[in-house]
């Protein structure tokens, strides 16, 4: 619907499992399995998680009967220096992990902040090196080296 009826696209899928990332779901080592299609519309990106199996937030926001939005997400240079002053204001992490694209050194933290905001905050560290598309929606379109989400 979002490439029909708004015209957001074209979305890069990508399959996303722990592991081989490295995560923790409310501090405890966990192992779950989505998948994500990413697009950009102007300067904003868009996610769309399929939850299929594990521990996760996402299978947790199922399993409550919600749909729509689970969470907001901002780019960070820096995980750890980024989530210091949520940490000091004893905000909670939900789920992280760590190991994103080809290079590994993506990361994401999912914070405890829907009392406050009325959704979760998620804070993403980039790869340096992202992974490349699983595949492209629609599956005819071309797909420029710079069209690529990082």
């Amino acid at each position: 619907g979002y490439w029909r009826i708004a015209g957001i696209g074209p979305w890069s899928v990508y399959p996303t499992s722990a592991p081989p990332l490295t995560c923790l779901y409310h501090g405890k080592p966990a192992c779950y399995q989505v998948r994500l299609a990413m697009a950009k519309s102007g300067s904003m990106v868009m996610e769309l998680i399929e939850y299929l199996s594990g521990d996760s937030i996402h299978g947790d926001f199922i399993a409550s009967g919600r749909e729509g939005v689970e969470h907001l997400g901002v780019y960070v240079p820096d995980l750890d220096e980024a989530l210091v002053p949520y940490q000091e204001m004893g905000i909670g992490i939900l789920q992280r992990a760590d190991g994103m694209g080809v290079s590994r050194d993506g990361r994401y933290a999912y914070l405890d902040t829907e009392p406050i905001f009325g959704t979760i905050l998620e804070l993403i560290q980039s790869s340096t090196l992202p992974a490349q598309p699983e595949r492209i929606y629609p599956e005819n379109y071309q797909l420029g080296r710079k069209e690529m989400i990082k």
